[in-house]
């Protein structure tokens, strides 16, 4: 019979794409399994976009949550989603070379996350396995709360890994502070740790000063796993404040990421602002705007990006979008139809 059920996980797993807490569907039992299905239809007005219509499967997520005891629970999640990616492969004179290669499916099932929460008192949580990471998935994503539509800022543009294989100390007090501090591998969820074991060290506080009002702000350093004259410790510091009510919210959040992939005077930052606003108990609108500085050693980069439009839910748990979206790069203008499931 177990593993019955372990196959029944796994091959619902393989039917779809990124998870986080916000995900999360309120059961009146402790125990419970629970997935989500994202996807959409998105078309472009640029005549030279290719392709310029198309469907698009964007999450899919299996999980089960078990509450072992009053201080002890564990959560395990499958996500799928594309996992490996070919770069150029050139001879010893810098030429390229023509490869054949099979990719395989472009959807590939990988344990997003494997939680162990061990409440120690009212004050501490010790958190073991693979987290999800503090710097944007725990907050900012439930705070937005239409990852349907689109993820969040960071996991966006990719300023941080969105889980990893470590150790999380909480400390809580009251309903006012939370301090999260954290020591990953800093691989991300693909990949074993680095032959040298550097980690990344990581510190998220979110204060609340009214029951409408949240600030946070997250760091963490991470030491290079190279030792090449171009390769440097990577660093990152965000901050966020929002407002929120029954009827809209609106929140920001600005980020700075120093030698992004490890890579020397190779630094991003940028914002976003985002929000909602409930029109009628099935209608609310939704806007966003992102802005993206990378400062490269050669040339620096920057992009924007909007987002206005609707959301509509005809029965519970199951949200759909249509929403305008432009790129400030290659100027492409977008018309998106989303459709989520929450069960």
């Amino acid at each position: 019979m177990k593993s019955k059920f372990i196959l029944f996980l796994l091959c619902v797993a393989f039917s779809g794409v990124s998870q986080n807490t916000s995900q999360l569907v309120n059961k009146e039992s402790s125990s419970y399994v629970f997935g989500q299905i994202y996807t959409d239809f998105r078309y472009c007005f640029q005549d030279n976009y290719q392709p310029r219509a198309a469907f698009n499967f964007n999450q899919g997520i299996i999980g089960y949550r078990h509450q072992l005891s009053d201080k002890l629970s564990g959560i395990i999640m499958y996500d799928v989603t594309r996992t490996t990616h070919f770069y150029e492969i050139t001879d010893t004179a810098g030429n390229p070379m023509n490869y054949d290669y099979f990719e395989g499916s472009k959807y590939t099932a990988y344990l997003k996350m494997a939680e162990i929460k061990w409440s120690i008192n009212d004050y501490l949580d010790l958190r073991v396995g693979q987290l999800l990471n503090t710097q944007y998935l725990t907050f900012q994503d439930k705070f937005w709360g239409y990852r349907f539509v689109d993820v969040t800022y960071q996991e966006k543009y990719r300023l941080g890994m969105p889980a990893d294989f470590g150790a999380q100390l909480d400390l809580k007090i009251k309903d006012k502070f939370l301090n999260q501090f954290s020591i990953v591998n800093g691989e991300g969820p693909f990949r074993h740790q680095d032959e040298n074991g550097k980690f990344i060290f990581s510190n998220n506080m979110q204060y609340y000063p009214t029951k409408q009002i949240t600030l946070k702000l997250y760091v963490d350093y991470g030491a290079s796993p190279d030792t090449a004259e171009n390769r440097k410790d990577k660093s990152v510091i965000s901050g966020f404040a929002g407002y929120k009510t029954d009827k809209f919210r609106i929140g920001g959040e600005y980020t700075y990421v120093t030698n992004f992939g490890y890579y020397d005077k190779t630094n991003y930052y940028g914002y976003s602002v985002y929000g909602g606003v409930i029109l009628t108990e099935k209608f609310q609108l939704l806007a966003r705007y992102d802005h993206l500085d990378m400062s490269l050693p050669e040339e620096d980069n920057f992009l924007d990006y909007y987002i206005l439009g609707f959301q509509y839910e005809p029965e519970k748990k199951f949200t759909t979008s249509v929403n305008f979206r432009y790129f400030s790069i290659d100027k492409l203008p977008f018309i998106y139809f989303n459709f989520g499931l929450k069960f």
